[in-house]
């Protein structure tokens, strides 16, 4: 799923990845990111820059995605999937925006881009949005629009009027699955990072254990797991609760952040080279070769009491 940036008026075709061909806008040079990972813009770079836009880091944003790595009035995305076409568009302003419309936050767009990417039932979708109090009225049409401090950022996603109906996939008995009637997926391992950072332990076993073993199960059953498909890689995910005073048995790579850990998960699931992915573990001390992340390894991490284990199958 390939993005591009408008900057300049001039068009050209361009292949989008599992989707038809769009017509977008090129640059009359690539951005730092196209230049030093040598692909073209996708989905992990609209959530990258949204991501940026939360830690307030506007600079970091122009520097990687901006023309020859300066501000830009306006940066324009634009995203085909299948059954949707997503716009994104990324503005600095003179001042401070407080219009009342500004009101969504760059988390709730992730979590809806991340929801369009894994294939989620669209009425679940707009039943999310309208759960946050985000007015949709037209089904088919969805406008979120937030600022940080003078930066404005607007998401259009708009729902192709022949797109294809939700496939029914087995779901089992956690919480999410029976609420949401889906199997978890790459939406669910990117949540529980999140709520593992924060420390809520709770949440994940409430909402991610089967309810069979939450409501009869020994502590040591109490266990998440489930297969998360990402690009060409199956990623058997586990988190469980552990206790201090046992020795733990884990890999050699067993320090790796849950940060790092969701921007290896990304880079695989946008289908990112293998040594872009293993440059995101060296980059933060783990020794790994592109060869090795290319066939089957695992990282885990203890953190707060609990353990994260992901491995990575190549399919």
């Amino acid at each position: 799923m390939k993005i591009f940036i408008k900057l300049h008026p001039a068009h050209l075709l361009i292949n989008v990845k599992g989707a038809e061909k769009i017509w977008g806008c090129a640059m009359k040079a690539q951005c730092l990111v196209e230049e030093t990972e040598g692909r073209e813009l996708d989905s992990f770079d609209l959530i990258t820059v949204l991501g940026l836009l939360k830690e307030h880091s506007f600079k970091e944003i122009w520097r990687r995605y901006g023309p020859g790595g300066q501000p830009a009035s306006k940066l324009n995305f634009a995203l085909n999937l299948e059954g949707y076409y997503v716009e994104m568009t990324l503005e600095s302003l003179a001042a401070l925006a407080l219009s009342p419309k500004y009101q969504a936050s760059p988390h709730l767009m992730q979590a809806l881009i991340r929801r369009l990417l894994c294939g989620h039932r669209h009425g679940l979708v707009v039943e999310k949005l309208r759960d946050y109090g985000v007015p949709v009225t037209d089904d088919h049409q969805i406008n979120l629009s937030g600022s940080v401090g003078t930066m404005v950022v607007d998401l259009m996603v708009n729902r192709h009027p022949d797109a294809p109906e939700y496939r029914f996939r087995k779901f089992g008995t956690t919480r999410v699955e029976q609420e949401e009637q889906r199997p978890l997926d790459h939406y669910d391992l990117v949540s529980i990072l999140y709520l593992a950072q924060q420390n809520q332990t709770e949440r994940i076993i409430n909402r991610y254990v089967p309810q069979e073993l939450l409501n009869e199960g020994t502590e040591q059953e109490k266990k998440v797991h489930f297969p998360s498909p990402a690009g060409d890689y199956t990623i058997n995910f586990s988190f469980q609760r552990i206790r201090n005073e046992e020795p733990q048995k884990f890999p050699a790579r067993g320090n790796v952040s849950t940060a790092t850990m969701h921007q290896v998960v990304r880079r695989l699931f946008s289908g990112h080279a293998p040594k872009l992915a293993a440059q995101e573990l060296t980059d933060k001390g783990i020794i790994i070769t592109p060869q090795e992340v290319a066939q089957n390894f695992t990282l885990a991490r203890i953190i707060n009491d609990n353990a994260i284990e992901m491995r990575f199958q190549r399919t």
